[in-house]
């Protein structure tokens, strides 16, 4: 799991487009204004839609890009929308706020771990926007999504949108050196330096060419139908639609499951306790 600091310097060295007063940001947020529009045209949405009152629950919020974009694609329906937003980092949270505010969304904030978001309460939409689950290893991804079908209300849904990096890989080749930021006043890059067997995690270092400011992140790639169907153990139902841009997918998880809840993954197995393969050649002393 990412630490809040590792994170703040890897969306500062990396142009991850999170700033939604950047022209990077704004363009992404116009983009996920698009998305909303079109999925508003699912069934499962326009259900939501006919309701006078929403409650949305943005996890990974980042400075709020994807939630203000929903929450402002379903008031131009004639919805209330309440938007309540999580992120590990501070920073994000005071812009997201401040964003939300700046385009009329009514919406709160807190910095917290995006696994313990069903102790907020119970929502319409649970929504996960853009590379939150790169953040989530092969074992926290089921508590993410254990905690975020808790949050759900009964006719609630999840909404993700996610990039099918796995197929991406695959066709284009893993790159060890990758330019984050082009821009020649920031530029900066991301190089291959191992890999987390147990986690699923590949590490990547991240490096600001005009002052080498590094860090290292774990990042974790899938693709979409790994997303949809881990997500099918938490939801009675999931369709994957698609946004019109290649390669960018949103998965949809209907109606909480309700059998395997966040405590009955809060305890780490022996793997994950020990760090690595148990070895019978490894003798103890």
């Amino acid at each position: 799991m990412n630490t809040p600091d590792a994170l703040e310097e890897g969306y500062k060295i990396a142009l991850w487009k999170d700033d939604p007063w950047s022209p990077e940001g704004r363009e992404r947020y116009n983009s996920a204004l698009r998305k909303f529009k079109r999925l508003t045209e699912h069934p499962w949405l326009k259900n939501i839609l006919s309701k006078e009152k929403v409650s949305l629950l943005d996890l990974g919020a980042g400075k709020g890009i994807g939630g203000v974009a929903l929450a402002k694609t379903l008031k131009q329906h004639g919805m209330e929308v309440d938007l309540t937003m999580v992120d590990l980092r501070k920073s994000a949270v005071q812009d997201g706020l401040r964003f939300a505010h700046e385009e009329g969304v009514k919406a709160e904030a807190f910095q917290m771990n995006a696994i313990e978001a069903h102790k907020l309460g119970k929502f319409d939409i649970v929504l996960m926007y853009g590379a939150i689950l790169t953040h989530f290893d092969s074992w926290n991804m089921p508590r993410l999504f254990a905690s975020s079908a808790k949050s759900l209300k009964e006719d609630g849904i999840i909404v993700i949108e996610e990039f099918d990096r796995v197929h991406r890989i695959f066709t284009s080749g893993f790159k060890d050196f990758i330019i984050e930021n082009p821009k020649p006043e920031e530029l900066s890059i991301s190089i291959h330096v191992g890999y987390d067997l147990i986690r699923g995690s590949y590490k990547r270092s991240f490096i600001r060419m005009r002052d080498w400011k590094s860090v290292m992140l774990p990042i974790n790639f899938r693709s979409i139908s790994t997303i949809a169907s881990t997500l099918w153990f938490f939801t009675k139902d999931v369709d994957i639609v698609s946004t019109g841009i290649n390669g960018v997918y949103v998965v949809l998880g209907k109606g909480a499951r309700r059998l395997l809840e966040p405590e009955h993954l809060a305890e780490n197995p022996t793997v994950l306790q020990r760090g690595n393969p148990w070895d019978s050649s490894i003798k103890k002393g």
